[in-house]
């Protein structure tokens, strides 16, 4: 007990006594204790003064009868703890096996910290390769937190790629209580490896009405199941579906956008994918974007060069806008085709244009497309490419030329440094 309140205790006890004694004098109360043939007789007031004394020895001498036991105790206590700070020391430093002796030690004597000692044993037991004590620890942690004990067998069965028996660990665990924001994670983990990435979706929520949770990772774990919710759609219709579901912020995000892409053209609704990745442009230009809707496979009614030829005007310089329309130009106007290829490479397009400027002059049987294929190897080496045959002076000085670019209100901007 804190010395504060055994002060108070102990004043409450004289003050009950006090009272009682005054009480006890003001009547004439005889007790008289027979014990076989013997007889005595006490006044009330001194029998009840002996009583107190006699209980007052019996329990000091109970509490010196318990000394030794509570020493030895914290004794246990306290070396354990210095155990454990060992161990986790020897963990940190790359010594698992010392880190296991010594958490394993811990965790028999550590009181409160048992767990904590348990958790961080099969740690070390992991790391330095003891698959038998690795069973007594998760045996022993079972028995003490079931909860922590399924967190820790849900998240070993995942970082073995088993995620049917995660799965089921955490929904029996479920059962017992409501998961904490660790098991939350571990599900929606669970379900995106087995394809069910839009169960997992509704999750994020939960996790953000949790206090002092990490707003970037769960952002980024938001859009990670988003975009693995788009590709394990099986058909058309469960993709637009799940499209227009995910929130609007969500549907701006890059990765998203190009996993629509790439969905949508394995499962032929083009014309839907293009006109939502053509909104996002508008709103924001991405680059990765805009290629990835250039590159999806044309459909009916395909307006996708007008529209990218007046997106030319505001963005004359954009590599990615100009590869797309040379490859939406390479049927009709193979030669207007070529011209925004050599525009794309001058703005820094990379050997994928090279490879693109390769393909539009083989299918012409030009022979330079040796050369263009040659020139993408090149780069993806590191390498400085080969000027192309066929291309003067003036124009190499076009296809480097920037127009001016003009903000909202019509104010230049400056190129950037």
């Amino acid at each position: 007990m804190k010395p504060f309140p055994a002060l108070l205790a102990a004043l409450l006890l004289v003050l009950l006594g006090a009272v009682g004694w005054q009480l006890l004098r003001e009547q004439d109360g005889l007790v008289v204790i027979q014990w076989g043939e013997h007889l005595a007789s006490l006044r009330a007031e001194v029998a009840v003064l002996l009583w107190l004394l006699l209980t007052l020895a019996v329990l000091g001498l109970l509490a010196l009868l318990r000394l030794p036991f509570r020493a030895m105790r914290r004794y246990s206590q306290r070396l354990a703890r210095q155990r454990l700070g060992n161990g986790l020391l020897a963990l940190q430093q790359g010594r698992p096996e010392r880190a296991e002796t010594l958490l394993s030690l811990a965790a028999k004597r550590a009181g409160s910290d048992r767990v904590p000692a348990l958790l961080y044993a099969i740690v070390a037991a992991r790391t330095a390769g003891l698959p038998g004590r690795l069973r007594e620890h998760r045996i022993a942690l079972s028995r003490l937190d079931p909860l922590a004990s399924a967190l820790e067998l849900a998240s070993a069965a995942l970082e073995e790629g088993r995620g049917v028996e995660a799965l089921a660990t955490l929904e029996s665990a479920a059962v017992r209580g409501p998961l904490p924001p660790a098991g939350l994670r571990l599900k929606a983990e669970a379900l995106a490896r087995l394809g069910r990435a839009d169960e997992a979706l509704p999750m994020v929520a939960r996790l953000r009405s949790e206090r002092g949770h990490d707003g970037p990772a769960l952002a980024a774990l938001e859009i990670r199941l988003a975009v693995a919710s788009l590709a394990d759609a099986a058909e058309a219709s469960t993709l637009l579906i799940r499209w227009k579901g995910l929130a609007a912020g969500l549907r701006a995000q890059t990765p998203v956008l190009l996993a629509l892409a790439r969905r949508a053209g394995q499962l032929h609704v083009e014309a839907q994918a293009e006109q939502a990745l053509a909104e996002a442009i508008e709103a924001r230009w991405d680059e990765a974007v805009v290629e990835a809707w250039g590159s999806l496979p044309a459909f009916v009614n395909d307006a996708r060069l007008a529209r990218a030829e007046a997106w030319l005007q505001a963005h004359p310089t954009s590599p990615g806008l100009l590869r797309v329309l040379g490859r939406l130009s390479a049927a009709s106007q193979p030669a207007r085709a070529e011209a925004y290829l050599h525009r794309a490479l001058a703005q820094g397009a990379g050997s994928a244009a090279w490879e693109d400027l390769g393909d539009l002059l083989a299918a012409a049987q030009d022979p330079r497309a040796a050369l263009a294929y040659a020139n993408a190897l090149r780069l993806g080496r590191s390498e400085p490419a080969s000027e192309l045959p066929g291309r003067g002076l003036r124009e190499r000085i076009g296809d480097a030329a920037t127009a001016e670019e003009r903000d909202a209100f019509g104010h230049p901007r400056l190129p950037a440094a």
